[in-house]
């Protein structure tokens, strides 16, 4: 059995198609790691939370709170000097901020040198994002802290309920009831020894994939194809039910088979889960209980946090084994190949809608977690406590889950053995017609190879599935507009375009502001050091005069402009939003490089080796335009459609910016942006930007030529996504795992480059 069991799973994994498609599958998976968590302006990035466990490493649980508290504290007074600027710079907010300060003496002068300064950005790069992260921190440590409170509380509702003669006397039988009195008893044993306090992000993101959960069910589909599929189609199982152990041992190795499969599959995955956010966000103890990460602060199992991820694995793997024994059966059954691969689909499709639509607290919640996607949700299932109403009694989820799952899998597994051992349906009927499609052939050969690529061969539905991906993260991106740079905004809407005197009037009455607010700070610090005032009153006075200066850097930037125009250097233009286009502010260009790399690896790498496969450059070297005059209309299809493709995003960074930082002054002269100082005064920024998109075009007709040659170089499809992989990918990923200098290998440099912003 053990050397049958073996030889099922040497034919599937020992194939070369299935290696290359679980080798895709797990790129796949890594891309999505990468891809769901990129950091934008509302979410912290991976690396605030690796740098935030190396700081609490090696600390004990009071020093934890301390620390996290402090952090808290300073955190929010900065946040307090932030709304009060803030309300300054309002016309009718400074009455509401003289409050505030009333209501929080001493807050503003004690964190507001801080604020200037900027340090107190540990993990993040802005204030929102700083503010949010350590909220988040600071919430997990309280739960994790009180966690001997919470179990008291659960005590404490048992003996109330015990305690209220009323309510025992008519409602002892009623589940509410019942539920108290369970979690009491699932709760009693447990206690604080041994929570070790760490941040649950790395732990609940490896865990809570649903796209790994979905390569899974991909890869145990493939796999029962090999199994099953193949072998009926070539009619072996004529064959196998006639050696010497017959059918029963042949299905049962089958099945051994897909178990290992599904139990192997599902731990290197989420291994490869655990070691990519491990690596991205640091580390934990995971010998530590399980109610040490606060989002499963409920569950009742005494466990690990190792033990809470292998049995979550084992749970899915068990699931994936469940469904696919129902779909071995299926594939027995059917004359059909493709019939039982639709009906997994629909099994799974069910279950998610299940799962996602039927409410949380209906009367119908039993169904929406006993099914077959709720089972699949094991991290679920073990990190947080539910009972279910059965009849008026409580039943674990947990309980519901496995029965579920055994009932699925005896179903599956007894399915398989009638329909194999009977034997009656060992092959596929060939009734099927070839799908016959009506096709045109295109006088122009321009016409029919841009047909080839883009539509038979799926290049454009490549471009566009990549083009949507890039969309939506361009426009998921938000940008914060700034109490400073909300000044600076409504400053240079005002000034915007050619010099007048009321123009220099507004920079001359707001200089004289700055002026008059700096010389009260000189003469208030003057009384502190003579000793005429204390200071703490100094602090007090000094407060209204700074809540002046703090946007004294952007009227710098406005000053600036103002130097500009008056050298006759071009005209007053609110150039934020021109900074953010042309990639000198923000963030994103890495990660849009990235998927434009990809989409035109993907769509592109067949280009030449598709004629090598099929044989048919010894036809085509007969033609009038012959071998060169297909190779040429072929680079010119590519190259069009890269251009377009890589110019994509420039469209939608400039509308997803133009919505927060109005984009004015297209024909102004391009030197009126202070960066652009250098350029002539006769090219307008419109022909700037036009310079940039013409750039990133280049670029993308380059990537297609290199393209082109990796496929003419190895005449293979796979190797050619292989070595385009390798050499225009592998430079950006680790660009963006911070090893800056591997961006020198790629284009990228010339794809981002500000110049002539720069220049």
């Amino acid at each position: 059995m053990g050397r049958l069991t073996f030889f099922e799973l040497q034919k599937v994994w020992y194939k070369r198609s299935y290696q290359f498609a679980a080798c895709v599958l797990l790129l796949v998976n890594l891309f999505f790691l990468w891809y769901t968590n990129l950091g934008d302006n509302r979410t912290p990035e991976l690396r605030s939370y690796k740098l935030f466990s190396a700081d609490t490493a090696g600390m004990t649980e009071t020093e934890k709170e301390t620390f996290v508290a402090n952090l808290k504290q300073t955190i929010d007074g900065v946040s307090f000097v932030g709304q009060i600027l803030a309300m300054r710079n309002s016309e009718i907010g400074v009455g509401f901020a003289d409050q505030e300060m009333a209501e929080n003496p001493g807050v503003f002068e004690t964190y507001y040198d801080l604020y200037e300064s900027g340090s107190f950005l540990r993990y993040t790069d802005s204030l929102e994002l700083e503010s949010r992260f350590i909220s988040e921190m600071y919430a997990e440590e309280g739960k994790a802290a009180d966690y001997d409170s919470w179990l008291d509380s659960v005590q404490k509702r048992k003996e109330t309920l015990n305690g209220i003669s009323v309510f025992a006397s008519q409602d002892t039988d009623s589940f509410a009831s019942r539920n108290i009195e369970k979690s009491a008893e699932d709760f009693k044993s447990l206690s604080s020894d041994g929570i070790k306090w760490t941040p649950s992000k790395p732990v609940v993101s490896a865990m809570k994939n649903v796209w790994t959960d979905i390569l899974l069910i991909l890869l145990s589909f493939l796999f029962i194809g090999g199994l099953i599929t193949d072998e009926k189609q070539k009619g072996l199982f004529y064959i196998t039910r006639s050696t010497m152990y017959g059918r029963g041992f042949c299905i049962a190795s089958k099945l051994l088979a897909l178990l290992i499969h599904c139990l192997s599959s599902a731990a290197f995955l989420y291994f490869s889960n655990c070691l990519y956010y491990g690596f991205a966000s640091g580390w934990c103890d995971v010998t530590a209980k399980l109610q040490s990460l606060a989002p499963y602060l409920e569950s009742s199992l005494p466990v690990s946090i190792l033990e809470f991820i292998a049995l979550s694995v084992v749970t899915k793997a068990l699931v994936l084994f469940a469904v696919g024994a129902v779909l071995t059966a299926f594939c027995i059954l059917s004359e059909n190949m493709v019939l039982p691969y639709f009906g997994g689909m629909l099994l799974w499709a069910v279950s998610w809608a299940l799962y996602r639509l039927i409410p949380a607290a209906s009367k119908a919640d039993t169904v929406k977690y006993v099914n077959l996607f709720g089972a699949l949700r094991a991290e679920d299932i073990y990190g947080t406590y539910l009972n279910l109403n059965l009849w008026g009694y409580p039943v674990s989820r947990i309980t519901l889950s496995w029965l579920i799952i055994g009932i699925v899998l005896l179903v599956g597994a007894a399915l398989s053995f009638l329909f194999f051992v009977r034997g009656e349906k060992l092959g596929f009927r060939q009734t099927a017609r070839p799908i016959t499609i009506c096709f045109h052939p295109h006088a122009s050969l321009f016409r029919y190879e841009g047909y080839k690529l883009l539509v038979t061969n799926h290049g454009l539905l490549i471009l566009l599935v990549f083009g949507f991906l890039i969309g939506y993260n361009t426009f998921n991106r938000t940008y914060t507009l700034t109490t400073q740079e909300q000044y600076y905004q409504n400053i240079m809407l005002q000034l915007e375009g050619e010099m007048t005197e009321e123009k220099a009037d507004l920079m001359e009455a707001e200089s004289e502001r700055y002026r008059e607010a700096f010389a009260e700070i000189e003469n208030i610090d003057r009384l502190v050091a003579s000793g005429e005032i204390d200071s703490e009153t100094g602090n007090a006075m000094k407060a209204k005069w700074y809540g002046v200066t703090a946007f004294y850097p952007e009227f710098q930037r406005a000053e600036e402009q103002l130097e500009l125009v008056r050298a006759g250097g071009g005209k007053f233009v609110y150039d934020t939003g021109y900074l953010y286009l042309f990639g000198v502010l923000g963030g994103g260009v890495l990660s849009d490089f990235l998927l434009l790399t990809i989409g035109v690896i993907l769509a592109f790498s067949h280009v030449i080796s598709m004629e090598y496969q099929c044989g048919a450059w010894a036809l085509l070297c007969a033609t009038a335009s012959g071998k060169r005059g297909v190779i040429f209309r072929k680079i010119a299809v590519c190259g069009l459609a890269s251009s377009v493709f890589f110019a994509l995003p420039f469209v939608f960074r400039w509308i997803s910016i133009a919505r927060v930082f109005p984009i004015h002054g297209l024909l102004f002269p391009a030197q009126s942006i202070p960066f652009c100082q250098a350029l002539p005064s006769f090219i307008p920024i419109a022909a700037l930007i036009g310079l940039k998109v013409l750039l990133q075009a280049v670029v993308g007709l380059a990537l297609a030529f290199i393209m082109i040659g990796l496929s003419r170089w190895r005449k293979n499809h796979v190797q050619a996504i292989f070595f385009g992989l390798l050499l225009l990918c592998a430079p950006i990923i680790l660009a963006a795992l911070e090893f800056e200098f591997a961006q020198n290998f790629s284009l990228y440099p010339l794809y981002s480059c500000a110049w002539p912003l720069t220049a």
